[in-house]
């Protein structure tokens, strides 16, 4: 025997019986083409190859590359034409969030943590933008907030003065990451905030919220601004909460 071998223990048997997950065909189809979207061999508005072409180019059946393009147009990646073929879709940020928006509309807890998140992003976001927005910038966060003050009867106009108002912040921020997460964030939240600002008074306290926020910000006081969109972003989500299903 060897030198160490008598210390050596036989491995039992059992610790191997753990199944293997085999991704499956369609699976693999749909990865290949979100590789091709991501290095940019296929681009926003590009047609794909047909369905016949797909499955000869990857060797596979035409019900897996089918059931591939089906998942990916449910995520948003690809937008079918009825006898026309698919499409990458544009990728935009409302499309591919969709699915996430479902989930978080399946039941409360869900849109908790997302303002959980947001509050993180945001009142960084805002300490950022304390710092290095520029003063043009500043003033036309504080125009903004003066044209909502005839906005508060309009929730539709409203909410889109609101996503302009927290737009020019990310920018703000100096921070591409902080930016796409920002409004990321920003548009999945977009369905229950519109229940929300449907709500006598819960204009008026965003608005408010959006004086302070302009304030910290204009004064170039990091923390208050940081505090403020975090104040903001609770205020939000108490009266997203107030207003969803659950709360009924």
């Amino acid at each position: 025997m060897k030198a160490g071998e008598a210390m050596a223990e036989k491995t039992n048997i059992e610790e191997f019986k753990v199944p293997i997950v085999r991704h499956s065909v369609s699976d693999q189809v749909a990865e290949r083409i979100l590789e091709l979207v991501r290095n940019r061999t296929v681009r926003a508005g590009d047609q794909l190859p047909t369905e016949r072409d797909l499955a000869a180019a990857l060797h596979v059946s035409r019900p897996s590359v089918r059931e591939a393009i089906r998942g990916l147009t449910l995520m948003g990646v690809l937008r079918s034409v009825q006898g026309g073929g698919a499409y990458v879709s544009d990728l935009n940020a409302e499309a591919l969030l969709e699915p996430l928006q479902f989930y978080i509309s399946l039941e409360d807890v869900n849109v908790q943590e997302l303002y959980d998140a947001r509050t993180m992003i945001e009142s960084n976001v805002a300490s950022r933008a304390a710092q290095f927005m520029t003063d043009e910038r500043i003033r036309e966060l504080e125009n903004i907030y003066k044209l909502q003050k005839d906005m508060l009867g309009d929730p539709v106009r409203y909410r889109i003065s609101d996503g302009l108002f927290h737009e020019l912040i990310w920018e703000g921020c100096r921070n591409a990451f902080l930016y796409r997460i920002g409004k990321s964030l920003h548009v999945i939240g977009q369905e229950f905030r519109r229940r929300a600002s449907e709500t006598p008074g819960v204009l008026s306290q965003s608005h408010n919220d959006h004086r302070l926020l302009v304030k910290a910000i204009k004064a170039r006081k990091p923390d208050a601004a940081a505090q403020a969109a975090a104040k903001h972003m609770q205020n939000v989500l108490q009266s997203t909460l107030a207003n969803s299903n659950w709360a009924a």
